[in-house]
């Protein structure tokens, strides 16, 4: 009889990438699937394959009994025709077509008589009298199972690359061995959801600790003489990249030096785990609760610390109500375990309304930001120990700090400083490496202005705007605004002066970069500002947040801009994510009036609360409002009006402001910077917006490829302004106008002509319309 073995179901897919499923000899009704994993190679999807199953058979959920084989296995195809799901009158029928599919199946022969045949990818298991009648069965079995599947779903069981089943020998425990490893290792469930963050430092693979050494002694002081005194459980309080993950790495090299000393009896533990993991693969009603049970039963009165991570995620009440936190607290009062969790001061704030008596469980460990001056030579000594190819010079690393504490003010040092380190040498070392190979020397210093080069590449910031030795005066700013915002010279000016004090660093703080409120007519150009001042600020216009605020006009909807956890797209999470970002909050006249209450505090302090009760940092973000307000006491818009100094323009600039203070609260309008007023637009603008947009529209791809150049004649020109601009909608028609009558045809034209190129297309006009000649 041959040695029992596991065995691996392999799936290679079309893109490199491989699927792998463990087989088992038998399944109870309320199973959970089989384990499985899938990775870019064999040797990756087997590893993730052997810590599922090793997390598996060391909590007991699973037996290993179950997928030990000792008959071998053949592969064999079959096909099969499914009749796919259609709609008839938009009702959902079986169709007349067929979809051929090609299934891989096992089979194998039995000791006792008979066939075991499996469907690995369907997790079907059948026993046959005779192997011959398994295509049958098998069809009989597929066809009823998806017979009016929608083709989507059919799509899935397409045959991609070679399917095949192998024999598998981890590194886990056999049957025989199982008595002695469980006497071995009494903590199966600390093992399989934490990891010893002593036995890592021990072993040297704990990330390196730079800074003050004495951090441990003043947070636990007498803490080497404590000798077998339990400690107490820890809530180390600090904004993100203070240093809380690393002062827990400092003791747990303070445990393996303890270890290594022969005076100590015994030395504590350390385990790290998260409340993710606690909750990984708890399916089933009473599944976690379970877990976290046999966990507290593991390390009650041990005299192990278990680091939990963000204590805020253990206070997130689960589907059933409960929480972790809930779980825990009865041992914690007891002093039955230790934990050391992490928070910041809006987050202790938050638990403690949440759960009070949890957080009075806990020793809180504030850790402060160091000094902005001690940070360079922090950065020089994380330098040296990690012996990378690229080296700030001193005064590099002073202009570091100066742009960190500029434009990223909501991560603390020195985690920042650290962290744009590790990415200068990740971008560092593909050049470095290509340099060694040429023959070069791939060490590389970097000065001030190459240190401003790099942080306006990893931040997306220009090098105009962070670079002293690079002049951007107001004036140029604003001529660049001016060349792409037609007709609003004030407007640009002013945008320009808020540039330029955020290039000079003279900005509040404690307050957004700007606070700018846009006030005129639709159509001339509020939102074109406000692209291009991301476009300058950011050099990406995708950077800019833009919400419509009268998707907020009813009570309550200002709770959706607080909204946080995976996959929310709101205000909150969006800024929290991109914090270097201009947020264009249009139509702003429209929110109810509980926006504007959470306005104060984004416009006051920079600063927003969501849900969860942690603050959004707006500090590094540019706030922009539009607005109607005042437009509707206008007299008509016309073309020349603005231009001329007609009393359209001076008319409505005085009534904007007040419209403004009748509308908003004092306290609102006082946190505004500046409410810029947008002229109507004039005869000549709108010309000149015509010949803009033509010009993007020359840019096209089709056009470029084909070689073809546009050419409006005057009267064109004329006819496309005339017709592109509203009384009441501006300029805003004129892309359509432009779309349809330009563009369209000339699509149309480049379809049916594919030799279509090399030629110079005139736009001529008159009174019926435009006409379009290839030349």
């Amino acid at each position: 009889m041959t040695k029992k073995s596991l065995r691996v179901y392999l799936i290679a897919h079309h893109d490199g990438r491989f699927t792998a499923i463990l087989l088992r000899t038998w399944a109870f009704v309320f199973d959970r699937p089989a384990p499985s994993a899938y990775g870019a190679s064999e040797e990756d999807v087997l590893r993730k394959l052997e810590v599922e199953l090793h997390a598996r058979v060391a909590t007991g959920e699973d037996d290993l009994d179950r997928y030990l084989w000792d008959e071998p296995f053949e592969v064999r195809t079959l096909g099969v025709d499914v009749h796919p799901q259609t709609t008839v009158k938009r009702a959902a029928v079986v169709g007349r077509r067929r979809i051929p599919l090609r299934l891989t199946y096992l089979a194998s022969k039995l000791a006792e008589g008979g066939y075991r045949v499996m469907l690995p990818r369907f997790g079907w298991s059948v026993v046959l009298e005779d192997l011959s009648i398994a295509p049958d069965v098998l069809r009989q079995l597929v066809t009823s199972a998806l017979l009016g599947e929608s083709p989507r779903s059919l799509f899935e069981f397409r045959r991609e690359g070679d399917e095949t089943v192998r024999p598998w020998s981890p590194r886990l425990p056999s049957r025989a061995e199982g008595s002695s490893r469980r006497a071995a290792d009494e903590r199966p469930t600390l093992r399989a959801v934490a990891e010893d963050l002593v036995e890592k430092a021990a072993r040297q693979r704990l990330p390196l600790a730079v800074g003050d050494s004495d951090e441990l002694e003043r947070a636990l002081p007498g803490l080497d003489a404590a000798k077998g005194a339990p400690l107490p459980s820890i809530l180390l309080v600090g904004g993100p990249g203070v240093g809380k993950t690393t002062w827990v790495y400092r003791l747990a090299r303070r445990f393996a030096a303890w270890r290594r000393d022969k005076a100590r009896a015994r030395s504590p533990g350390l385990f790290s785990t998260s409340a993710d993991r606690l909750l990984a693969g708890m399916t089933y009603l009473g599944m976690w609760q379970a877990r976290c049970l046999k966990l507290v039963d593991e390390l009650s009165h041990e005299g192990d610390l278990l680091h939990v991570g963000a204590l805020l995620p253990l206070l997130r009440p689960q589907p059933d109500g409960a929480s972790i936190g809930d779980v825990l607290l009865p041992a914690l009062r007891g002093g039955e375990v230790s934990l050391i969790a992490e928070c910041t001061e809006p987050e202790l704030e938050a638990c403690q309304r949440r759960a009070a008596s949890l957080v009075a469980c806990f020793q809180v460990v504030r850790l402060r930001e160091p000094d902005p001056a001690a940070v360079p030579a922090l950065l020089a000594e994380y330098e040296a120990r990690k012996d990378a190819r690229v080296r700030l010079h001193p005064a590099g690393k002073k202009r570091l700090v100066q742009h960190l504490a500029m434009f990223r003010r909501d991560v603390l040092f020195p985690g920042k400083a650290f962290r744009f380190f590790d990415w200068l040498t990740q971008e560092a070392g593909a050049r470095a490496g290509a340099e060694a190979r040429a023959g070069a020397d791939a060490g590389r210093v970097l000065y001030p202005r190459d240190v401003s080069e790099a942080y306006a590449r990893h931040s997306g910031l220009p090098i105009e705007l962070i670079a002293d030795e690079i002049p951007a005066s107001a004036e140029a700013i604003a001529r660049g605004l001016k060349g792409r915002v037609i007709g609003q010279d004030e407007a640009c000016d002013t945008a320009a002066r808020v540039l330029a004090r955020f290039k000079a660093g003279m900005n509040d703080p404690e307050r957004p970069c700007g606070t700018l409120l846009f006030v005129g007519p639709t159509g001339v150009g509020k939102t074109e500002l406000a692209k291009e001042l991301t476009r300058s600020m950011f050099g990406d216009e995708g950077r800019m947040i833009r919400l419509d605020m009268s998707e907020y006009r009813l009570p309550g909807s200002s709770a959706r801009l607080l909204e946080a956890g995976p996959g929310a797209t709101t205000l909150a999470q969006r800024v929290r994510q991109e914090p270097l970002s201009l947020v264009l909050l249009d139509e702003i006249e429209k929110a109810h009036r509980e926006v504007f209450d959470l306005l104060l505090g984004i416009l006051g302090e920079g600063r927003l609360t969501d849900e969860d009760g942690r603050h959004v940092d707006f500090r590094m973000a540019l706030i922009v409002m539009t607005s109607n307000l005042g437009v509707a006491d206008r007299p008509p818009v016309g073309f020349g009006d603005a231009e001329r100094g007609a009393p359209a323009a001076a008319g409505p600039r005085r009534a904007a402001p007040a419209s403004v203070r009748e509308h908003f609260r004092p306290e609102l309008v006082n946190r505004i910077d500046h409410v810029v007023q947008f002229r109507n637009l004039g005869r000549d603008s709108v010309l000149r917006i015509v010949d803009l947009e033509l010009a993007k529209a020359e840019a096209r791809t089709g056009l470029v490829r084909r070689n073809l150049r546009l050419r409006v004649l005057p009267e064109a020109r004329a006819w496309l302004a005339d017709a592109g601009f509203d009384p009441r909608r501006g300029a805003r028609p004129l892309k359509r106008v432009i779309e349809e009558r330009v563009i369209t045809p000339i699509a149309a034209r480049m379809a049916e002509d594919p030799g279509c190129r090399d030629r110079e297309i005139v736009v001529e006009g008159g009174t019926a319309g435009l006409a379009l000649r290839f030349t």
